[in-house]
């Protein structure tokens, strides 16, 4: 080797460990700074704001909506998480004016009171009480059940209309009843490649699972699909590469673009007639790494959701889920 090739590889070298001690430190600085940030103002830390305070409540109200819209649904549920939901519209209540999410927590509680009163079940006595204590401080301004009653027919009616009425009418669907085909799928996955990714690097798999005990073994493993899930007819399991991600500063890019797809694929999955229902991953490493093990997902994929699909009954029902107003999303920069 001559000297000129040899300083050439030298200094390779020395390039090669100066980019990678610089990456490593600059990981260091961006994850601190988002470390810092969530200890700053994350609703997991802190409970004394507004905005956390009502996260907390529209978290508990959905809980028990969700109950109330179970194809499985046990009279007296979700005693704990009732009398949570309680305590947390109290506690909102006497520091901030009540909003629409408020109300609507309210009704929540007042359609599972007439529920179980006309299936004539007695609840727990401290329930009964202060549920019957909050409906009298609170009387619920309008009528809702928690639920909304629909037709298979009624639910794809909109598939051939305009954006917006399509939009509207996908929901999350918790009643399952008979298999979609994996022709179904291939072609909802096909047509939600149309979604925008960073440089078209198209970060997102998709992970299906068909297997009856590999889908109960999975679902073990997530926190949010009790009394359903285990009607699925088939798991998607959504993860995004991380070798598509360039620099540092991308950190959180997985997320973004996965999060485009995944919402592109719920669209597809719609109008392919393929009832969906997505579950959160939010979970430990141990989780984490057992569901990779169980379904070999690679080390270089990081998870990000998995979709229940399942075929819709005739008849079924659907949490009501109320929207924030456009004001309280939208802010203008004049």
């Amino acid at each position: 080797m001559n000297m000129l090739n040899l300083l050439k590889k030298i200094s390779n070298r020395l390039n090669f460990i100066f980019y990678t001690h610089s990456s490593r430190y600059k990981l260091r600085y961006l994850y601190s700074y988002d470390r810092k940030r969530f200890i700053r103002h994350a609703g997991s830390l802190h409970h004394e704001e507004k905005e956390q305070k009502l996260a907390s409540v529209i978290m508990a109200y959905h809980v028990v909506e969700k109950g109330l819209s179970m194809p499985e649904r046990r009279l007296g549920f979700g005693h704990d998480a009732v009398l949570e939901l309680i305590s947390l519209i109290r506690d909102y209540s006497e520091k901030f004016p009540q909003n629409d999410q408020i109300l609507h927590a309210i009704s929540v509680l007042d359609a599972y009171r007439e529920m179980h009163r006309k299936e004539n079940f007695s609840l727990r006595p401290d329930l009964q009480q202060a549920l019957d204590s909050l409906l009298a401080d609170f009387p619920p301004a309008v009528k809702e059940d928690g639920q909304i009653e629909i037709t298979r027919e009624l639910y794809y009616a909109h598939l051939e209309s305009s954006f917006p009425e399509f939009s509207a009418s996908r929901h999350s669907v918790r009643h399952f009843n008979g298999p979609v085909s994996l022709e179904q799928i291939e072609r909802a996955v096909s047509l939600a490649r149309n979604a925008p990714s960073a440089c078209n690097r198209q970060h997102t798999r998709v992970h299906c699972i068909c297997d009856k005990e590999t889908r109960k073994k999975v679902l073990s493993l997530q926190n949010g699909n009790r009394g359903f899930g285990h009607l699925a007819d088939k798991l998607l399991i959504i993860t995004a590469d991380l070798h598509d991600i360039r620099w540092e500063e991308e950190r959180n890019d997985l997320y973004t673009n996965a999060g485009i797809f995944l919402m592109n694929l719920c669209y597809a999955l719609h109008a392919n007639k393929v009832a969906h229902c997505l579950l959160n991953w939010s979970v430990s490493p141990f989780r984490d790494i057992l569901l990779r093990k169980l379904v070999s997902i690679p080390d270089h994929e990081t998870v990000i959701c998995i979709l229940a699909c399942g075929d819709c009954p005739e008849q079924f029902s659907l949490a009501s889920s109320p929207r924030k107003p456009v004001s309280e999303i939208l802010t203008v920069h004049r």
